[in-house]
């Protein structure tokens, strides 16, 4: 979550820690109220109201039958914090670790649809805001109960009484189980898009058994309908799970183990794979993609091919509700005498895009914005306004630990002090930078985020309504609020139309090119790297049989991985 974004750590994007795309999207939350597509009841091919995507690459998509047996061992980015919904904070980890133990309700498809997953079917009235979901029968928990509308009612009800997931559920007003298998959900407005919130961390249902053990004070195992049933956690050192033997997809999972190892140090991740200490790992160091790239004895996929939505994106956030970062004229200074160009150079080996917005050309959401263009001069006399009314502008530029993450906060403090600034650099631990995003203990801090399938996904990052005083929870971080920027969402949320969604999304972006709590930076790159012995790690069969998106920035679904 907080990091050079042009290198590894910890992510709040779709797969954020409340979302799956964005908050339920990106990373991103977990929002009920947006997603990729209408209906979600079929497992029909194209969606009628979004934009397809593509995704992948045929790496990372199995070769020959598959075989069952065998083990697994992924080296990933960093830790999480736990595998309880409601309660956790949960980045591109966290979703690798929910769909090994864990099932959606909904997922995404291969064509940007979103499809039925755990539950059979999710069909809306004619108003879009009641939405009524099939349960698929026969389907059990780990601990031998039913899965059943009253533990998934019993999930939205834990979610909803947690500060950090009540916002992006809070528009269901109401859960009616009218037989064991139909769940009703009533919203307070149309949200066409409904289905896609199902996709994030608020559509991963535990068993009724985790939530009163969570609710008598306890910690304990994570206990779900997925493929594989946890063994053993030693946080920052391995998780292991293995083969669920009752599985309700039959066949799967094709292994009998898989094992996750936090490895922070991305060379070190490198080395690791090459030395067969694991057999998979995820980059986000474009050196390393380059160096994997054109390695045969290695399979490599990334997010950077296809007709992305919306990309993850690296920047720099700045804290709207803190001085001197709270001052526009402040925020402006910082975009105009950063100097992009020659931060990717440095950083970025040519191995990705420029952004300057949310979306990247390409994408259907494209449009042009008035986002400054570097101008130190520019920059300079906005500082010296600023100064000769309060002084010079001090702040505070955060990053984790990282070598390469202080190396790139080193040539934007320059950057910044050229113009005027006193900037001074601070480096916070991954587990501690999580928890002051959202309580707004920052100034300027490096991150990536969003990638979500759908740009309503970003709401609750966004909105009016998500933003707390300095010291609370609140989803909005950089504690910008925009009338017309919450206005424009608003809009984007309800419409049936994909004409005005487009447009919607567009005032959005423009808005924040206008706000600035964003100074963005590229297209941020995530890949996973495997062996030629591991297969399959970036394909993925929906229940219903159709094509999923089995590469989702970082993420991917473990039951379908075999080993060669």
């Amino acid at each position: 979550m907080g990091e050079d974004p042009m290198t590894e750590s910890n992510e709040i994007s779709r797969r954020t820690f409340l979302s799956r795309g964005a908050a339920v999207g990106g990373a991103a939350v977990l929002g009920v109220g947006g997603a990729t597509a209408l209906a979600g009841c079929s497992n029909s091919s194209t969606a009628s109201n979004q934009p397809p995507v593509t995704s992948g690459s045929s790496p990372g998509v199995g070769k020959g039958a598959p075989r069952q047996g065998g083990s697994a061992t992924v080296g990933t980015l960093a830790e999480i914090d736990g595998f309880y919904p409601p309660l956790n904070h949960w980045d591109t980890n966290g979703f690798l670790y929910a769909n090994t133990v864990y099932d959606p309700l909904m997922a995404i498809a291969a064509d940007g649809s979103i499809q039925p997953y755990l539950a059979q079917s999710l069909t809306p009235n004619a108003t879009y805001d009641v939405w009524t979901m099939k349960l698929r029968p026969g389907v059990t928990f780990h601990d031998g109960s039913a899965l059943t509308s009253t533990v998934v009612k019993s999930n939205f009800a834990a979610l909803l009484a947690s500060p950090l997931t009540k916002v992006p559920v809070e528009e269901i007003t109401s859960v009616d189980t009218p037989d064991s298998l139909t769940v009703v959900y009533n919203l307070s407005g149309p949200r066409p898009t409904f289905p896609s919130g199902l996709t994030t961390q608020v559509g991963y249902v535990v068993a009724q058994a985790m939530i009163d053990a969570t609710n008598s004070g306890q910690t304990p195992n994570p206990i779900g309908t997925g493929p594989f049933v946890y063994s053993q956690w030693q946080p920052n050192n391995f998780f292991t799970a293995t083969k669920n033997p009752h599985y309700w997809r039959g066949g799967y999972p094709y292994l009998d183990q898989i094992t996750y190892k936090p490895i922070p140090d991305g060379t070190q991740r490198a080395a690791t794979l090459q030395s067969g200490g694991v057999d998979l790992i995820l980059t986000t160091d474009p050196s390393i993609m380059s160096q994997f790239a054109t390695n045969s004895a290695y399979q490599m996929v990334d997010n950077l091919k296809g007709d992305l939505i919306e990309p993850t994106v690296a920047f720099i956030m700045l804290n709207c509700a803190a001085s001197p970062t709270s001052d526009l004229g402040i925020r402006q200074a910082l975009a105009k005498s950063m100097d992009r160009a020659q931060i990717l150079k440095i950083f970025g080996s040519n191995y990705t895009k420029p952004a300057s917005g949310l979306f990247l050309p390409g994408s259907p959401y494209y449009s042009e914005t008035s986002y400054p263009a570097y101008d130190l001069a520019g920059a300079k006399a906005l500082v010296k306004q600023y100064k000769a009314q309060h002084g010079t502008p001090a702040l505070q530029l955060s990053t984790i630990p990282d070598p390469r993450d202080v190396q790139l906060v080193q040539v934007i403090q320059q950057m910044w002090n050229q113009a005027g600034f006193d900037v001074s650099i601070k480096t916070v631990e991954q587990a501690t930078i999580i928890t002051d995003f959202i309580t707004g203990q920052f100034e300027a801090v490096t991150s990536y985020q969003f990638g979500a399938i759908d740009p309503n996904l970003n709401y609750v990052w966004f909105s009016t309504t998500t933003v707390a005083p300095l010291g609370k929870i609140g989803l909005n971080f950089a504690r910008n609020s925009d009338p017309q920027l919450e206005a424009a969402m608003r809009i984007g949320r309800s419409t049936t139309s994909l004409a005005q969604r487009i447009k919607a999304w567009q005032a959005v972006n423009e808005r924040l090119a206008v706000d600035l709590p964003y100074l963005w930076l590229e297209q941020f790159p995530i890949a996973l790297v495997g062996d030629q012995r591991i297969q399959n790690f970036a394909a993925l069969q929906l229940p219903d049989g159709g094509k999923g998106y089995g590469f989702d920035e970082g993420v991917f679904f473990p039951s379908q991985v075999w080993m060669a």
